[in-house]
């Protein structure tokens, strides 16, 4: 991908207000959080040598996170690249590079008051994103890759998060199996109250799924409907190996798929999943949060790594959580109620429940 492109892509995603008083710090500060991974990501490559086997794959990325904080303030101040600049002429090693890159990032930052508003290109600062881009040219070559390269795959990951294709159905993953090997695309869950303290159980069509439910907890913290998360799963991505056992439609018969997609070690990651998102979603679980941190969603793909859930992509995962963690704070909130989930609209619809 070649710059005047990239810069074109990158600007369709920027949700700065550049004319607020800590607008252009966002930008700012990006670009030393993300020198500050790659950083991180060269001290552990350093450290651990050839035991960091995905070394190549993390700098490149953090490369293209710094290339993009970089483009944008660029574009704030009227510049445009038609090409990538050569590192011709460098010769520093991978260190003293990244110790380059951030005296450029420092100097960007004494730009700052040029953030705020439009303005004729003035060539000392022209000279100085050049060269900032340079650096990074020269960086990506440490990882055999250049910023035509690592552009496309920063546009591929960035839109994919910034992505709305909320009327997309859900993957099918389960397509070609009997029906009785699916995964429901539209369902009813109903979450019922006992008179135990903070117990309730599931049921679908009239049978309970599982056991009762608690929160396991010392205090009441509604993880007792945690199980809404599996469900989610379900009907927003169409993967669930949990809610796939509780529905005893595991795909036996293709008996591979069974052991590695439905298996023991698919359901504990899922598990690991929820767990890991459900401490990042504490204290208010995600109430007013419209967007969740991209590093989880990159964590949360590591994990599945392998899996048939790994096709998702990012936007797919933070609907999920999103809508998931909107239903969990209702039925916290009520105690009950019926769960209408529909994997063709990916919608989760909760009402309240006829019968109390």
């Amino acid at each position: 991908m070649d710059a005047n492109r990239f810069q074109q892509e990158a600007l369709r995603t920027v949700r700065i207000n550049w004319a607020h008083e800590n607008g252009p710090d966002i930008a700012i500060l990006g670009a030393i959080g993300e020198l500050g991974s790659l950083a991180s990501v060269l001290k552990k490559k350093q450290r651990d040598n050839e035991a960091y086997s995905h070394f190549k794959e993390h700098f490149s990325e953090e490369i293209g996170d710094i290339l993009w904080y970089v483009i944008i303030m660029a574009s704030r101040m009227n510049m445009t690249f038609d090409r990538w600049p050569t590192s011709e002429g460098l010769e520093l090693d991978i260190f003293q590079s990244t110790y380059s890159l951030l005296d450029h990032i420092y100097l960007l930052h004494k730009k700052r008051a040029s953030l705020f508003e439009t303005r004729s290109v003035n060539q000392e600062d022209l000279n100085l994103y050049i060269e900032t881009l340079r650096n990074l040219q020269h960086l990506a070559g440490f990882v055999d890759q250049n910023l035509s390269e690592i552009a496309d795959k920063c546009v591929n990951k960035t839109l994919s998060y910034w992505g709305r294709n909320h009327e997309l159905p859900a993957v099918k993953f389960d397509e070609g199996f009997p029906i009785y090997e699916q995964l429901p695309r539209k369902f009813e869950i109903e979450f019922l109250p006992l008179q135990e303290p903070s117990t309730t159980i599931m049921r679908m069509n009239g049978v309970q799924l599982g056991d009762r439910l608690t929160d396991n907890s010392y205090e009441d913290d509604g993880y007792r409907f945690h199980d809404v998360f599996h469900i989610a799963g379900a009907g927003l991505l169409g993967w669930s190996p949990v809610f796939r056992r509780l529905l005893k439609a595991k795909r036996k018969s293709n008996p591979k798929v069974d052991e590695v997609e439905d298996g023991a070690r698919a359901a504990i990651i899922e598990e690991a999943i929820i767990n890991h998102v459900y401490d990042y979603a504490r204290p208010d679980f995600l109430e007013g949060i419209q967007h969740v941190d991209l590093d989880l969603i990159k964590r949360v793909q590591r994990l599945v790594r392998g899996y048939e859930v790994s096709q998702c992509e990012p936007w797919e995962w933070q609907h999920c959580i999103l809508e998931g963690y909107r239903v969990f704070r209702e039925l916290k909130e009520t105690g009950s109620g019926v769960l209408h989930v529909d994997a063709d609209n990916r919608t989760l619809t909760l009402r309240p429940h006829s019968d109390k």
